[in-house]
C-alpha cells in the first residue's frame, strides 16, 4: 500500500530552503536606508488614519451631545412650565378658601421651604465630594 505512494519529504525540504533564501535574498536587497523610508511612511501613513478616525468619532459624539442636551433644555422647560401651573392652580385653589393674601403666603412658604431642604441637602452632598483623588 505505501509502495504504492510517493511521498516528496525531500522535495518539501527542498522548497522550504527555496524559500527562506528567497526571503533572505529580498531583505538584503533593501537597504537600511529605504527601510526606514518605509516605516516612516508607514508610521505616517497610520498617523492620519488616527487623526481621522477621531475626528470621525468626535463630529459623531458632538451631535449625539448637542441632541441630548437640546431635549434636556427641553424637558426642563416643560418641567418648570409644569412646577409653575401646579402652584398657580394651588393658589387659585386655596385663594376661594383663605382668600388672595393667605394663599399666597402659604404657597410662597411651602415654595421658599422645599427650595431651603433641597439647597441644604445639595451643599451637604456637595461637602461629601472628593475634589482629590487622595481624598476618596
Amino acid at each position: 500500500m505505501l509502495q504504492d505512494k510517493d511521498i516528496s519529504v525531500l522535495d518539501e525540504e527542498r522548497r522550504a530552503e527555496e524559500t527562506v533564501d528567497s526571503i533572505a535574498g529580498e531583505a538584503e536587497a533593501k537597504t537600511l536606508t529605504s527601510q526606514v523610508t518605509d516605516l516612516i511612511d508607514d508610521v505616517r501613513l497610520l498617523a492620519h488614519a488616527e487623526i481621522e478616525y477621531y475626528r470621525a468619532k468626535l463630529s459623531v459624539n458632538m451631535a449625539a451631545t448637542k441632541r441630548i442636551l437640546t431635549m434636556f433644555g427641553v424637558g426642563l422647560i416643560f418641567g418648570t412650565m409644569a412646577i409653575i401651573a401646579f402652584i398657580l392652580g394651588l393658589l387659585l385653589i386655596l385663594t376661594d378658601y383663605l382668600g388672595p393674601l393667605a394663599a399666597t403666603g402659604i404657597v410662597t412658604g411651602a415654595a421658599l421651604l422645599v427650595a431651603a431642604i433641597l439647597t441644604s441637602k445639595a451643599i451637604k452632598g456637595a461637602k461629601k465630594l472628593p475634589l482629590d483623588e487622595h481624598d476618596a
